[in-house]
């Protein structure tokens, strides 16, 4: 599997995990392509496979329309009212990942932090898909913000984010 392949899984992954309502987010394990399976943290592969039916419906409705939503708040609040079981998944994903991050050390923070920032940069605008070039481009970037991370930094990564390590050092 190709670096850019790993990293697009990264970011991917980065974008459903921290709860950013997208145009990417998979909605259940079939979607998600067999060689990104062993990657992707326990904790998310039970979400999916909790999700209904009809919760997998409004999740899909959201991501169609969330241009329509300020901000993570404002979605999470839309959601709640779709909703206040899902809401509740959807809330306890998102403090897993939350204390994670919150365990990280500053540098290792400041890494993830810019990470997830650009990934929901990349978010496409209404109608529009994402822009390959975009993703490339920052992909490329953070693999050299990557390898310029200090050696405790990049172990504290390991440490806390075992999958996402999994897909940066993958051959």
């Amino acid at each position: 599997m190709n670096i850019f392949r790993r990293m697009i899984a990264l970011i991917i992954l980065s974008i459903a995990i921290a709860g950013t309502f997208g145009t990417v987010i998979p909605f259940h394990m079939s979607s998600i392509p067999e060689e990104y399976k062993e990657f992707i943290p326990q904790e998310l592969k039970d979400f999916l496979k909790d999700l209904t039916p009809e919760d997998k419906q409004i999740l899909r409705n959201m991501t169609i329309n969330h241009h329509q939503y300020a901000n993570e708040d404002a979605a999470l609040e839309a959601l709640k009212e779709k909703s206040e079981k899902l809401h509740a998944k959807v809330h306890a994903l998102i403090d897993f990942v939350k204390k994670k991050l919150e365990s990280l050390t500053p540098d290792a923070k400041k890494f993830a932090d810019e990470v997830i920032a650009k990934a929901r940069s990349l978010r496409p605008e209404p109608g529009s898909k994402p822009d390959l070039e975009k993703i490339k481009e920052s992909i490329r970037e953070f693999v050299e913000k990557y390898k310029a991370l200090s050696d405790e930094t990049k172990e504290n990564l390991k440490t806390t984010f075992p999958n996402t390590a999994k897909i940066i050092s993958s051959k």
